[in-house]
């Protein structure tokens, strides 16, 4: 990590970065312009080709984002990251579909839909950057040298075949000195700025920065390979757990498909792995944010949820022992002794949680204040004083759920009354429940790198969603509706027109204005203006 008070300040940094990648974006305008200008001759050779020259810079990104990186800030350098989520997305490719003229996506004249695409990216890209210089970076000094993106092209011919050749020259005057040195108003030896982020290139925790790393993709595929680009491998369809007796099969489960509070046409609940459908190919960082702390939050629900579940039994069995003073059943004194067991158990859990180091001190001090009501509640004698500890549990752990649009529902314990003929049944199922957490504290800890990897990119102190963040759950009725497809791509490529047209417009009230670092500049929307091109 480089040491910012003996280089220069952040902000300076930021952006002399992102006016080089303005530049960038400009050089290679001239290119995509040609395009469109002889887009009736066109080939999708030549639409491929200038996706991969602009992909060119995707390490050069990478190695900014480093040279950047702050574990004390909370957000990251946009729009630095969004080219990022752009030029590194996940598929590996930054081909995307564009609606046509008609509001609809189609499987006819697919040059003309991608070429669209990549018009609509590169405008939204550009017009990020420029609003970037106009309004953060106008009191910053800049080094002209590194800033300007030289034209190579000798010949001033913007014919897409000579793009590749520019660009690897473009890319050697960042990696290979021998070849900065040929032309003295290209040499990079006295910039500041490109000290730095040679420094950064060099360094592989740059990888860190990779989309992958920074959306969980491994965690959320669990570590299987896919191709995003091959529909037939099932890679965009949606994924429910595997259930056996109401139970997930696979403990990690509990945490990948964790429900939200928004409902699908179905009944079943829109879950994290649905959000992380929609993540894979949104390019707004702001969006990022919001979903890494989901994630964040997603891990925590299982446990919380077991602290939830174990006042809420608590609760019903206190009350279903006093009205029933006079009953000597002996299974009622042994499940009163477990209670205790469990309640120890639970604090177990939580303490193993909090020592996982996933978290900063808000959540840490929540893990804290809970085992603390489980211990008070294992102390206290008098049932008036449990019921005030119960009622803290519930009022904390729901408050947990709302502010995070967790689905907080537990099943059979919170909907059946107690009586004397399911009691055992009740703390049987609870009492199993117990024993599947502990695996699934188990399981997590094998992903611990893979969640400190994104805690190592930005400072994650918010507990519950700051109101920006919370800009991810504001969901068109469409929109949900396409996250909660079982294969989303069938479902755009079928859309009525009038559907289609409505949704653009409405679209346009409801994108994300960004309103610290976008200035109320928006991104187009995955699967609303764009999909990925198969």
């Amino acid at each position: 990590m480089i040491n910012f008070s003996t280089a220069m300040e952040y902000m300076e940094l930021n952006c002399n970065f992102s006016k080089y990648i303005l530049n960038y974006f400009k050089h290679n305008e001239k290119y995509l312009l040609k395009l469109e200008e002889d887009k009736t001759n066109i080939s999708k050779r030549d639409l491929k080709m200038y996706g991969k020259a602009i992909q060119s810079h995707g390490e050069i990104i990478i190695a900014m984002l480093e040279a950047l990186r702050s574990e004390e800030r909370e957000n990251y350098p946009s729009p630095l990251m969004d080219v990022n989520l752009y030029l590194n997305n996940v598929s590996g490719s930054v081909e995307l579909s564009f609606k046509n003229n008609s509001g609809k996506f189609e499987k006819s004249n697919r040059k003309l839909n991608l070429l669209n695409g990549f018009l609509m990216i590169h405008k939204a890209m550009v017009e990020l950057l420029e609003n970037c210089m106009n309004n953060i970076c106008s009191d910053v000094s800049f080094d002209e040298v590194f800033t300007n993106c030289p034209d190579f092209n000798e010949m001033k011919d913007y014919r897409i075949n000579f793009l590749p050749g520019v660009i690897e020259k473009l890319q050697n005057r960042l990696s290979k000195n021998n070849f900065r040195l040929k032309d003295e108003r290209l040499n990079l030896n006295n910039s500041e700025v490109f000290r730095i982020l040679e420094i950064a290139l060099k360094n592989d925790s740059r990888w860190d920065f990779h989309p992958k790393k920074l959306l969980y993709y491994d965690l959320m595929m669990g570590h299987q390979i896919f191709d995003e680009r091959n529909l037939m491998s099932g890679v965009q369809y949606r994924k429910l757990p595997e259930v056996k007796e109401h139970r997930a099969l696979n403990v990690i489960d509990y945490f990948k498909f964790a429900p939200l509070q928004y409902k699908c046409p179905d009944d079943s609940y829109l879950t994290l792995f649905d959000v992380f459908r929609y993540m894979k190919y949104n390019f707004d960082s702001i969006q990022l944010q919001g979903y890494q702390e989901l994630v964040l939050a997603s891990t925590i629900r299982p446990i919380i949820l077991l602290a939830r579940m174990y006042a809420s039994f608590l609760k019903k069995f206190i009350n279903f022992s006093k009205s029933n003073k006079n009953n000597s059943n002996k299974n009622l004194d042994e499940i009163r002794n477990n209670m205790s067991i469990i309640g120890s158990i639970i604090i177990k859990q939580l303490e193993d949680l909090n020592n996982l180091s996933l978290f900063q001190i808000q959540t840490k001090t929540y893990l804290d204040n809970l085992c603390n009501y489980i211990r008070n509640i294992l102390k206290i004698e008098h049932s008036q004083s449990y019921v005030e500890m119960v009622d803290n549990i519930m009022k904390q752990t729901r408050s947990f759920f709302n502010k995070n649009d967790l689905n907080k529902y537990f099943g059979i314990i919170v909907d059946i009354k107690m009586t004397g003929d399911n009691v055992s049944i009740l703390y049987n199922e609870f009492a199993q429940l117990v024993d599947v957490k502990s695996t699934y504290l188990i399981e997590l800890e094998k992903y611990q790198e893979s969640l400190n990897t994104v805690n190592k990119t930005r400072y994650i102190n918010e507990f519950f969603f700051k109101n920006i963040s919370k800009e991810l759950f504001k969901f068109k009725p469409n929109l949900l509706k396409r996250l909660c497809s079982q294969n989303i791509y069938m479902e755009v490529y079928n859309m009525e027109n009038p559907e289609s047209i409505d949704d653009k417009n409405t679209c346009k009230d409801k994108l994300i204005a960004n309103i610290s670092s976008k200035l109320n500049i928006s991104l187009p929307m995955y699967m609303i203006d764009y999909i990925l091109y198969i």
